[in-house]
């Protein structure tokens, strides 16, 4: 089986990468950056990319390349629906184009909440049900909850346990946006890469939701963070920001289900491995995404 990654040199598209090779297949990458992932690799704009060389040529395609964020997209409207969306496009038309069924596409969790991310994901899934439909595509939507591992980047978007993480080891405050009482599904990356792969196994026609089953409060991570780190770091509290008006993110337990699969690695092991991680390239997180006061929902005084 030969595999296109897109967003392979990314946060989750690396791993997947790794697992694809370990589990046999070969790998093509697709990604706008380049980044030495021990497999071929070509770059491009996946806007305007032309797919129809590399399509004609692999069995299956995992889509995992997007423009994140979800408060952070309301200043990139234009290039979110831009990236997410008429990118995937692109390349379902190259796979139609080429006879290449078979998709595995990343989204995102709650997509009824009202951010540019998760609207332009739903788009994007029911584009996928579409080409299902008309054309016989045997695609399959994943929604990974909180993943979180080493080298996730910071200066783009914030996902909170890198962030905690990073903010932990310097030893400066930590931010939580509402009271801390919601809830997360916080999930490995090397185990999103294996239910991803699994995905590909047995192309489910029901929507795998990627997570743990077990959401703890965001209160919690924190303060297990900085018991982890050993940090003096305080907790301070600061009002919701736009488009996550419900907070509370957890999975409904049906990866292992349909997968026969559920995630190996425990909150702890993976946030030591990953605090780990962190200790070693800290110096590469001088600049960390900062919020505007017009991203929140009550402005502060």
């Amino acid at each position: 089986m030969k595999a296109l990654v897109t967003g392979a040199s990314g946060f989750i598209g690396k791993v997947v990468v790794q697992r694809l090779l370990k589990t046999g297949y070969e790998v093509i990458g697709f990604d706008k950056n380049y980044i030495d992932i021990n497999t071929d690799l070509i770059t491009g704009d996946i806007v305007s990319f032309n797919f129809d060389s590399i399509t004609e040529d692999v069995d299956i395609v995992f889509h995992l390349a997007g423009l994140l964020g979800t408060t952070e997209l309301f200043h990139r409207p234009i290039e979110a629906e831009m990236v997410n969306v008429v990118g995937t496009l692109n390349l379902l038309e190259s796979m139609r184009k080429k006879d290449v069924d078979k998709i595995v596409f990343t989204s995102k969790p709650n997509i009824w909440k009202q951010n540019i991310y998760t609207i332009s994901k739903e788009n994007c899934e029911r584009y996928l049900d579409m080409y299902k439909e008309i054309y016989g595509f045997k695609s399959v939507i994943t929604r990974p909850f909180n993943v979180y591992g080493p080298d996730e980047p910071l200066q783009e978007y914030r996902k909170a346990i890198p962030y905690f993480i990073v903010s932990a080891l310097k030893n400066e405050p930590l931010e939580i946006f509402g009271d801390g009482t919601q809830t997360m599904d916080s999930i490995y990356v090397e185990d999103v890469a294996k239910a991803l792969v699994k995905c590909a196994e047995v192309l489910p026609d029901d929507v795998v939701e990627i997570g743990t089953s077990k959401p703890l409060t965001v209160n919690f991570l924190a303060e297990k963070i900085i018991e982890l780190c050993e940090s003096k770091s305080k907790i301070i509290h600061k009002p919701m920001r736009k488009g996550e008006t419900d907070p509370n993110i957890n999975s409904n337990g049906n990866m292992e289900d349909i997968l026969d699969f559920k995630a190996e690695t425990d909150i702890e092991t993976g946030f030591k491995l990953t605090i780990e991680w962190y200790k070693k390239h800290l110096s590469d997180f001088n600049e960390i995404y900062e919020f505007k006061n017009e991203d929140f929902l009550e402005i502060e005084n």
